[in-house]
């Protein structure tokens, strides 16, 4: 991989910016260029509509078809249905947008016939290519009844392999059938669906532990979907959970490790835990003793305390996490706990374990923790006073306890201590949310209007609230969602009619959620039927030309002190985000930016001016959902097309936010750094290379 200079580097991110603001006019735009800024506009009507029309009848219509998906509108299925009758890979597009689309349930059924007549057509010839996609396409369908089940769970039985037939399924087929099935598990569970059959769960178990002889990386991925399957079914047995604690893949023995911590019935799940226990990789390990905690962990805290020594920092972190869960008398957390927390100093990255110590402490001994608190609560790192301040809305007595926590600076300290103030009952909660409600963090603006629930409080909170409303409104953000709704929602609560000319102006409000909800209150307060009339903000421009400068690029990510990890951009799934977030990193948004969040064998999350989940970028972005493998790269939502500019990396496969979020990029170089970020590192700067 060549690294560019930093001169090249600093003109291509220039020549991006200008591109941004400077679009080509339209006679001499392309249909790929209207295609793109009809998918960026979300169009609702015919003449927005016409570029996505026009690509479906000519050489663009694969990006047509997957614009159109996007869109999520039923009423346009007949538009794609046509083109499950075109080429292998535009089927595959087409079933791909078509679950996509399926979003009520006449939808449901309708796509899923669509999808089962092509299943049976392409199983006729032979094309199991595309026959794979239309099988995760039907697994993924919503479906309300029993009997919509049964149809895709006889079509995907087909690409699953037996002891017998091993080698003459086609890799195509049998990943397809995995995707689907594990789709359909989730269905079927969330739903509250009868079972799939013993002959799905028996070909599962066979598909998660069948080693095939052909090198195809795709049979890893097939045996890690269909052991994700079992572990949603609790159909995992004994023998296949040690089974894939053996496969040569680390993500199957991640799985394997999770299924031990299922429901189902496991004769020998202590020995396979164990066996879990040991694994090199740490996010094996990590899980394992998840399954510990949740079996085994009320009668032998020993492992857990043996993992306090491991040589992974998040493995050593989920034991301590744990240790806030009783043990028995003989293993004493607390013993273990104390001396952690007792180590806190002021170098960097050495905060972690005595953090998570303190709040374990305060869940066993809520004494004790408050006797050590005090350094967490002067420490100069903002994220120790915020642990300080989590500990004591467990252990604290009374808001005195907190000190001058719910007045810290800094607002995610205030944030949590406000939260602990409201999870204490304590009195002073809304006398501190009001005062917080002049700060500008969303979150804890949101936190304060969660504090001033009770009516008592609507005679002090209503002018506050509609003062922070109209000044967050100016501000023109649509990611000001949040904390608007809620003051909204809020206001209504109290249902103060005479303030309701307050809300006329929000009828016109820059966002169409904000002024449906305006309406539907002044609705009720006056009587009188009210009609959003919303005026968007217009977001940053976009043309083929920015796409074309991203092509063959990655994003270098350089981590303060821990070197760099490198995201390569998928600019054809995913042009739009690619291009937002090159343009940021362009021009320095990132940069002193940290990942806020980490979630082990989850995702690590970053990019926050406010390092939390409410602070983000103004205008909101499109969704371009893909598939969430390991290390691919997404971005932070809070609803369809509310992204934020903050992104998450993958650190596991996570087949359950497949089709729900962006997927914009994968991690192509530097996974241990990613796999070895903590809560607070920080993104020096961010920039483009070429791969």
């Amino acid at each position: 991989m060549t690294y560019e200079s930093a001169d090249f580097a600093t003109m291509t991110h220039k020549l991006l910016i200008a591109f941004l603001f400077f679009a080509a006019p339209a006679s001499a735009q392309t249909l790929q260029e209207r295609m793109l800024q009809a998918e960026d506009a979300r169009p609702t009507t015919e003449a927005g509509l016409a570029p996505l029309r026009e690509g479906l009848q000519g050489g663009a219509r694969r990006t047509a078809i997957r614009a159109i998906g996007r869109l999520e509108r039923p009423e346009m299925i007949p538009m794609i249905a046509p083109a499950l009758n075109d080429g292998v890979g535009i089927r595959a597009e087409a079933a791909d947008a078509l679950a996509q689309m399926a979003r009520t349930p006449a939808a449901v059924a309708q796509v899923q016939k669509l999808l089962l007549a092509r299943a049976a057509t392409d199983a006729g010839l032979g094309t199991w290519e595309s026959w794979g996609e239309i099988a995760a396409a039907l697994g993924r369908l919503q479906y309300d009844t029993a009997a919509q089940v049964a149809e895709t769970e006889a079509v995907l039985l087909a690409g699953l392999p037996s002891p017998d037939s091993l080698n003459d399924v086609e890799t195509a087929a049998l990943i397809g059938s995995a995707r689907g099935f594990e789709s359909l598990a989730r269905t079927v569970r969330g739903r509250k669906l009868p079972a799939l059959g013993e002959r799905a769960w028996d070909l599962l178990r066979w598909a998660a532990t069948a080693q095939r002889p052909a090198s195809d990386p795709r049979h890893a991925i097939t045996r890690r979907l269909a052991m994700a399957a079992l572990v949603t079914g609790n159909q995992a047995t004994t023998s296949v959970i040690e089974r894939g604690l053996n496969d040569v893949d680390a993500e199957v023995r991640r799985f394997a490790a999770a299924a031990a911590a299922t429901d189902t019935r496991i004769d020998e799940r202590e020995r396979v835990i164990r066996i879990a226990l040991a694994d090199q990789e740490p996010r094996v390990r990590l899980e394992a003793l998840r399954a510990w905690g949740r079996h085994l962990q009320k009668t032998s805290c020993a492992p857990v305390t043996a993992a306090l020594k491991d040589t992974n920092l998040h493995v050593r972190l989920q034991a301590i996490d744990q240790l806030g869960t009783p043990c028995p008398a003989a293993d004493a957390a607390a013993t273990h706990l104390q001396p952690i927390a007792a180590s806190l100093n002021t170098m960097a990255r050495q905060w972690h374990a005595p953090a998570h110590a303190i709040v374990s402490l305060a869940r066993i001994q809520p004494d004790t923790a408050r006797d050590a608190v005090k350094p967490f609560a002067a420490h100069p790192t903002w994220q120790v006073r915020m642990y300080a301040a989590r500990a004591l809305g467990i252990a604290g007595r009374t808001a005195g306890d907190l000190g001058a926590l719910p007045v810290d600076p800094h607002h995610n300290v205030a944030e949590a201590a406000l939260q602990a103030l409201i999870d204490l009952k304590a009195p002073d909660a809304e006398t501190a949310a009001l005062a917080l409600l002049d700060r500008p963090d969303y979150q804890l603006i949101l936190t304060a209007v969660k504090a001033l629930e009770s009516k008592t409080v609507a005679s002090r909170a209503t002018r506050p609230l509609l003062t922070t409303l109209g000044r967050i409104t100016r501000e023109n953000k649509d990611t000001a969602r949040d904390p608007r709704m809620a003051i909204l929602n809020r206001l209504h609560s109290y249902g103060v009619t005479t303030q309701a000319v307050e809300l006329e102006g929000y009828l016109t409000d820059f966002d169409p959620a904000i002024a449906r909800r305006a309406a539907e209150i002044l609705t009720e307060w006056t009587g009188k039927p009210r009609v959003a009339a919303a005026r968007p903000l217009t977001p940053p421009g976009v043309t083929m030309a920015m796409v074309n400068a991203l092509r063959g690029k990655s994003l270098r990510f350089h981590m303060q002190g821990r070197g760099y990890f490198d995201v390569g951009l998928e600019v054809d799934a995913a042009p739009l985000t690619a291009i937002r977030i090159a343009r940021r990193a362009g021009e320095g948004y990132y940069n002193g930016l940290t990942f806020h969040r980490i979630a082990p064998n989850f995702v690590i999350q970053g990019g926050s001016p406010g390092a939390n989940e409410y602070s983000g970028e103004a205008h909101y972005m499109r969704d371009e959902v893909g598939l969430h493998l390991r290390g691919t790269v997404g971005i932070s939502t809070r609803g369809r097309d509310t992204g934020d500019a903050q992104i998450f990396v993958n650190l596991i496969d996570s087949p359950r936010l497949d089709h729900m979020y962006t997927v914009f990029g994968t991690v192509i170089a530097g996974m241990e750094v990613v796999d070895g970020t903590m809560e607070g590192d920080v993104i020096e700067r961010v920039e483009l290379v070429r791969r």
